[in-house]
């Protein structure tokens, strides 16, 4: 069994670290070289790998499959001379759009380092890679290992039938010891994968033997490679910006809004600009309404541009860049438009493109390009995107972007505007700074999106900083979730909604709007653990036997299992510890104190071995008080408790006060603790007088 055992956990440890290398992404690097363009295609879980014709070019199958590529930086160094396209067409398989009369030579410079290098000219007569790729799941030939030869049938000797002498052979000890036959063997295998792989070609003529002594050195048969590099000033660079995948980006000089306006008054540029709209006979002047489209977007006013734009359709030359820019301008997101996948690049692009929609942490971003871009533009286009964008790097986890952005808001002469005072509580709290709450506070007041986010943002912290909001705010707060149903702001006004019901003592309603922002719910459960009142933590941490324990930190988990055990709910306490192992040593005591409250102190030792501390003794003390001595001297298992009526009651005690009901440590316990102590002594006591009342004679 232990061999059983051990062997399947050595084959769940290798079905781990396959899928652990099946998951991985390969990183595809490319360069520019004088006569050919270098693909680099590197991941260490590589082990074999088959490259093969297609219609288009070629595709390269890497095994084990699985896998996924990285193709953000393929096209940032080069052009699309020779490598036209670059996409991943399955789980294994990388296909190479070539776009001139090229051909691929691979090699494996390295385990998991291939590197194709796509040269001029047609493919050598005899390359083994101007083939179609075998059908998926088809192993590679270096994969495939031949059948053993069955052995020879040996004959029993005959002899009769050895009528003449057998010639003797002789045996050459030196060539045929074991060690050199497993060196021979190893060779030839490790020579036929490479020869599969097209890694070693064999010479199909034998070379003339040297004729003179000084050609008999030794020739060399291998060849060391250098690193795949990258020509670090090649000279056909690529003069236009690819995206990802390929694509143009957009250049600088069709976005470039900060050329769009003049310093001139706005109204005098508005009259210039909407000018000559129309010719003779209503006819439509393109350049003239290129330059009113352009105009607008300069100052921000999307909607204005796209309504230029539906007056007077059929003019195509830029509409498609012209109304993705509006739209962002008007705080729309457009994941599906012009630009689209463009955030790689290192022009005007980059910005829009994430602007338009955001990358998670995953995705690339030229962020010097972004960060350059914004930067240029005129005040009034900061102002208005800066927020959006510093919150976008935010949400992306990278305070330092967003802080670029800020300073690049701030820089400028003049007040920075309500948003920008948003930013900036929003940055002290993601860098743990202390939060302008006065200046949060005064930009709360103001009517609009930035009001609603700045008072949901100050309540939160308010919360935070264990302050209580004002009713006024709580107030505010209900009215702006009514007028953002269901949108970004909407949820963030909800969070800091049930945060402040909770702050002001209002729970019910607080776990009752759990559909406002269910993140919150650790907050809530948090701050009724620390000042709850006890009838809240009654109705709502006192858990029925079906419902199941909430995920909550194990802080706040074990303030409310103290609390409730301070409330002699011993077993309700208990569930809210046995959420999670106890193995610290602040559960481990709480765990002893509800086993002394259910009267079993042997569970409250044992849960105690090996604890040391002033109250750790304290609870050990007090459990072996209550463990009753054996004749042997040793100790049961648990402490017995009596669940009949005693045969001879107790004289009954008709003077004096009653008892005070006091915890198994001896410390004064709750009220229901209270209240169960004086139920049971009425039980007890009603017990004795019916056992006097029984008695002959009375």
């Amino acid at each position: 069994m232990a061999r059983l055992s051990r062997a399947a956990a050595l084959s769940a440890a290798v079905a781990a670290l396959c899928q652990g290398a099946l998951a991985s992404e390969v990183a595809i690097r490319t360069g520019e070289h004088p006569g050919f363009t270098r693909v680099v295609v590197e991941d260490p879980s590589i082990r074999h790998w088959q490259l093969g014709r297609t219609p288009e070019g070629y595709a390269l199958r890497l095994s084990p499959g699985q896998r996924s590529f990285d193709l953000s930086k393929a096209f940032r160094l080069i052009n699309r001379k020779r490598l036209a396209s670059l996409r991943a067409a399955s789980e294994s398989d990388l296909h190479l759009g070539i776009g001139c009369s090229c051909h691929v030579e691979p090699v494996e410079v390295r385990p998991g380092v291939i590197v194709l290098d796509i040269h001029d000219g047609a493919a050598p007569p005899e390359s083994t890679y101007e083939r179609p790729l075998p059908p998926p799941g088809t192993p590679a030939l270096a994969q495939v290992r031949p059948r053993s030869r069955p052995a020879a049938p040996t004959q029993a000797y005959d002899w009769r039938k050895a009528d003449a002498p057998q010639p003797t052979v002789e045996l050459q000890v030196g060539m045929n010891q074991p060690a050199v036959d497993a060196m021979r063997q190893s060779l030839v295998e490790q020579l036929s994968r490479g020869a599969a792989a097209g890694a070693v070609d064999f010479a199909t003529e034998v070379p003339p033997a040297p004729t003179r002594p000084e050609d008999d050195a030794p020739t060399p048969h291998m060849q060391v490679l250098r690193e795949p590099g990258f020509e670090p000033a090649a000279a056909d660079r690529p003069q236009e910006h690819l995206t990802a995948a390929g694509s143009d980006c957009i250049a600088d000089d069709r976005i470039d809004v900060t050329s769009w306006s003049t310093e001139e008054p706005v109204a005098r540029q508005m009259a210039t600009a909407l000018a000559g709209l129309t010719g003779e006979f209503d006819d439509i002047q393109p350049e003239a309404l290129g330059k009113a489209v352009r105009f607008y977007l300069s100052l921000g006013f999307g909607a204005e541009a796209r309504q230029l734009l539906a007056t007077f359709p059929g003019v195509e030359s830029d509409r498609p860049v012209w109304d993705a820019l509006a739209r962002i301008l008007d705080g729309e997101r457009v994941p599906e438009g012009a630009f689209a996948g463009m955030a790689t690049c290192d022009t005007a692009a980059a910005l829009w493109s994430v602007l338009s929609d955001p990358p998670s942490g995953t995705r690339s971003v030229n962020s010097p390009a972004v960060l350059r871009t914004f930067s240029a533009l005129p005040t009034h286009l900061r102002r208005h995107l800066g927020p959006r964008l510093a919150e976008d790097y935010m949400a992306r986890g990278d305070p330092a972007g967003a802080r670029a952005v800020q300073d690049a808001v701030l820089r400028a002469p003049g007040d920075a505007g309500q948003a920008a005072v948003l930013t900036e509580a929003r940055l002290a709290v993601a860098e743990g700074r202390p939060e302008p709450l006065e200046q949060l506070a005064s930009v709360s007041g103001q009517s609009g999106p930035t009001g609603a986010e700045a008072l949901a943002l100050l309540v939160e912290r308010q919360v935070a900083a264990g302050k209580t909001p004002t009713a006024e705010d709580v107030i505010a707060l209900a009215a702006m979730l009514h007028e953002n149903p269901g949108s970004e702001i909407g949820r963030r006004l909800g969070r800091a909604y049930r945060l402040a019901l909770a702050a002001t003592g209002d729970f019910e309603t607080a776990f009752a709007r759990r559909d406002l922002a269910p993140e919150a719910d650790a907050d809530v459960w948090r701050l009724l653990a620390d000042a709850g009142p006890d009838s809240e933590l009654l109705a709502q941490a006192v858990l029925a036997r079906e419902d199941k324990v909430p995920d909550l930190p194990v802080a706040t988990r074990r303030k409310l299992a103290d609390r409730l055990l301070g409330l002699g709910l011993a077993a309700a306490a208990e569930r809210w510890l046995d959420a999670a192992p106890a193995t610290e040593p602040e559960d481990r005591l709480l765990l002893s104190r509800i086993a002394l409250q259910e009267r079993d102190a042997a569970k409250a030792l044992g849960t105690l071995a090996g604890l040391e501390g002033e109250e750790a003794n304290r609870l050990r003390d007090t459990a072996r008080s209550r463990l009753p001595a054996t004749p042997a001297g040793r100790v049961p298992p648990a402490l017995p408790v009596p669940t009949a009526v005693p045969e001879s009651p107790a004289p009954l005690q008709t003077q004096g006060p009653a008892p005070a009901a006091t915890s198994i440590d001896g410390e004064l316990a709750g009220p229901l603790a209270r209240s169960r102590a004086l139920v049971e002594e009425s039980a007890s006591d009603r017990s004795r007088i019916e056992a006097l009342l029984g008695q002959p004679g009375q």
